[in-house]
């Protein structure tokens, strides 16, 4: 009688373990395929719908199927539009930089024309390796920014495309004040002021840029010009956000100031 009630409950557990895999094999039943659907409104419809959702991934299976199933439908470029969408939102940066490239030579014409240019920046900017790395992609979208905004200088997205040029010259002053700082340490002097140089006048508004005038403050202060350097120490101390450099540059200004001969401080006042 034990033995039957142990053989008995093993087979209710594999019919168990077998109705979950039957109810689980919907949901893994490999990659989406597109719905056959005669009808150009219907299938948008349900890509709107999946993308609607957040299932990027599917959407863009449907809009690229309504592409290639309604080919010369009046919302084609629209489609075009989505299916780069999707494919950006689904972190496809790669796809949705060629679809945005085909919506500007396809469908010039198009009112989304203005977005795929600066989408296709966006999508470049997101493929950049750390910072650390080759940032050649970074380059490649703050050039498309640039065209951007000269060649829609009233588009929707304009003041969109300025935060996210923000955002790139932020990366990029980084990397080069990473490189200076990397000759500084090795007290290349000459070669690392070749770096915060170009952060300070590429950069400006940047905190790397008020960090890079903080060393070269300090490279100045080293070389004898002393106005220099206490010009360089001010800013940082007037530098707005987080500047780690700030107080010591505030201990450094005022022998820097004496040094050169009573200069101001960053209040105005004589010292």
């Amino acid at each position: 009688m034990k033995n039957w009630t142990h053989r008995n409950g093993a087979a209710r557990a594999l019919l168990a373990a077998a109705l979950a895999a039957a109810l689980l094999a919907p949901s893994c039943g490999g990659p989406y395929k597109p719905k056959r659907l005669n009808v150009a409104g219907d299938k948008i419809a349900l890509a709107d719908g999946l993308f609607a959702r957040g299932k990027y991934g599917d959407a863009a299976v449907e809009y690229k199927d309504f592409l290639t199933t309604f080919a010369g439908d009046d919302r084609s470029d629209y489609a075009q539009f989505r299916l780069a969408e999707s494919y950006r939102l689904d972190g496809q940066y790669a796809l949705a930089e060629i679809e945005c490239r085909l919506l500007i030579n396809e469908f010039g014409y198009s009112q989304y024309v203005d977005d795929a240019y600066y989408l296709e920046a966006v999508s470049a900017f997101r493929q950049a390796p750390r910072v650390e790395r080759d940032q050649t992609k970074t380059y490649e979208a703050l050039t498309r920014l640039k065209r951007f905004l000269e060649i829609f200088p009233k588009s929707d997205r304009t003041d969109e495309a300025r935060g996210t040029m923000r955002e790139i010259h932020d990366r990029l002053g980084e990397k080069e004040f990473l490189n200076a700082r990397l000759y500084f340490s090795r007290k290349a002097y000459d070669a690392a002021l070749i770096y915060f140089n170009k952060v300070i006048e590429g950069y400006p508004e940047t905190t790397w840029a008020a960090r890079s005038r903080y060393y070269r403050a300090f490279i100045r202060e080293r070389t004898g010009d002393a106005a220099g350097a206490a010009e360089d120490y001010r800013a940082v101390i007037a530098a707005p956000g987080n500047v780690p450099e700030r107080a010591e540059a505030r201990r450094r200004l005022e022998p820097a100031g004496t040094r050169a001969g009573g200069a101001k401080r960053d209040g105005g006042g004589s010292q």
